[in-house]
């Protein structure tokens, strides 16, 4: 914020809207359910007829905040701390008052916050069109996806990379002792100052581009939702990185290294071309190789080059059936396919990256995998047991690994099923294996690997449980052995076991 007065003009706007209801789920409450599920469909009539009777303060908030409708300034300066949402820059006009900013209702389950971004080009009563250059994009689906998967373990040190308005901020806020956010539009730490101070934190807002604002300064985690969007040019700052096809990607993944400290952590979004002749795994390889740092990198979405364009161009709205609008539109859309042509691109795959720095970490190569088919996104912690498994099968020469006991995780199980043929006789399908409440499917497993599997249970060595399933299946423990140990690295990682 400016100064101390901003603040003060905040935290008064703040003590309004929580004594109003005005929350995440108090719009619920307001709303009542069918309401309130019209606005996820941009339906707001619904919405509107259920406040039509009322007059209240929480009545007028929504109105100016959610469904974009103006209010008699009158009734804003009766009802609402009107000048103080005037000096924030959050409301303006002369006897018709309307929000200049969208401000959601937003939160954990034990917390209110407030995020402040620009209205999107399809939000109701603002009858916007194109979005302008600095545009501060809201929540959207990628930052719910970064919010989700982040660790949430306590640090010292986190740095929110590209915060825009500030969603990654609030997260941090809550288990980092401080917190560094930047961006090169200065407009987005205006409004991420707002979100913050709303929503009662305070950060270092820095302004830059990339790890410039932060120099050589170390942070326990890193979290970036940057621009990410292969594109021609830099049109849009919340969308376009102005690097050369994934470059963007590939320089976050390089540059934050240094900037973690040990054992430290970062989770970037990205996305990455897959070029015709070469797998995408190897790319994404490219950028990780020589970091020293332990790597995950998790692909949940390919688009091919059409599909990824009409999605840009609609996010950033301006399509109207207008004539010169539409030709404008097509030589966009012409030249972004020019572009992926030149890169000689199939698709564009989606995902995320999580570095881990310190001890062991990247003698084993990293993990590139793809995970459309997940029936959900990981959690943090879940993420974090990944890391910490990966970081612990490091530590393991062979003769050690031989010796340990690995054990079951909780509500690890094993399906087995039989299939009636038509005379009725029963015979055994493949098993599969699975963690009752993972993120990730069921897995088909062999024999072998499912009579290893019973055998931890935390006392018994990898050693004495592949001879005892050689000795079951009539084979040499030797030829067990290369596959019983590729079998409990993969179910360590995800996992599925347990190593002491």
């Amino acid at each position: 914020m400016s100064d101390q007065g901003d603040r003060a003009a905040a935290a008064r706007v703040r003590e309004v809207f929580l004594d109003a209801g005005f929350t995440a789920d108090g719009l619920l409450s307001v709303l009542g359910a069918s309401a309130y599920a019209g606005l996820g469909r941009g339906e707001p009539v619904p919405a509107r007829r259920a406040l039509q009777d009322r007059h209240d303060v929480t009545a007028e908030l929504v109105r100016l905040f959610v469904l974009g409708d103006t209010v008699p300034r009158q009734d804003a300066r009766r009802r609402l701390p009107l000048d103080d949402l005037v000096a924030l820059g959050l409301v303006g006009g002369a006897s018709e008052m309307r929000a200049l900013v969208d401000v959601r209702p937003y939160g954990e389950s034990d917390t209110d916050w407030y995020v402040v971004s620009d209205h999107g080009p399809d939000s109701a009563g603002h009858g916007q069109a194109e979005v302008s250059a600095d545009h501060v994009l809201g929540v959207g689906g990628a930052s719910l996806t970064l919010a989700r998967i982040t660790p949430r373990d306590l640090v010292e040190r986190a740095l929110d990379l590209g915060t825009g308005c500030g969603v990654q901020a609030l997260h941090l806020g809550r288990h980092a002792r401080q917190v560094v956010a930047t961006d090169r539009n200065r407009r987005a730490l205006r409004l991420a100052a707002i979100t913050a101070a709303l929503s009662g934190q305070e950060w270092d807002l820095r302004e830059g581009s990339l790890f410039e604002p932060v120099g050589a300064e170390t942070f326990d985690l890193v979290v970036s939702n940057p621009p990410f969007v292969i594109s021609p040019g830099l049109r849009y700052t919340y969308r376009d990185g102005g690097f050369p096809a994934d470059d963007l990607g590939r320089l976050l993944v390089q540059q934050s290294p240094p900037r973690l400290t040990d054992g430290g952590t970062a989770v970037i979004l990205a996305n990455w071309l897959h070029v015709h002749g070469e797998d995408w795994r190897d790319r994404v390889a490219g950028w990780v190789a020589g970091t020293g740092c332990d790597a995950w990198v998790a692909q949940r979405e390919v688009q091919d080059p059409a599909q990824y364009v009409g999605l840009w161009l609609r996010d950033a709205g301006g399509l109207s059936e207008e004539p010169e609008a539409r030709a404008e539109h097509d030589r966009r859309y012409a030249e972004w396919l020019d572009a992926f042509r030149h890169m000689d691109a199939d698709g564009i795959g989606f995902g995320w990256i999580v570095l881990h720095r310190g001890g062991t970490y990247g003698a084993q190569g990293p993990r590139i995998e793809d995970v459309a088919q997940a029936p959900r996104q990981p959690r943090g912690d879940e993420v974090a047991a990944l890391v910490a498994a990966r970081a612990g099968w490091a530590t393991y020469d062979a003769i050690a690994l031989l010796d340990a006991c690995p054990r079951r995780a909780p509500g690890l199980r094993i399906i087995e099923q039989e299939r009636a043929d038509d005379s009725g006789h029963l015979s055994a399908l493949p098993p599969f294996v699975g963690l009752a409440e993972g993120w990730r499917g069921d897995s088909l497993a062999d024999s072998v690997t499912v009579h290893l599997l019973r055998a931890f249970d935390g006392t018994t060595t990898l050693s004495d449980a592949v001879d005892d399933a050689a000795a079951a299946y009539g084979l040499d423990p030797d030829d067990v052995l290369p596959g019983a140990l590729l079998t409990v690295r993969h179910l360590t990682e995800t996992t599925h076991l347990h190593l002491p």
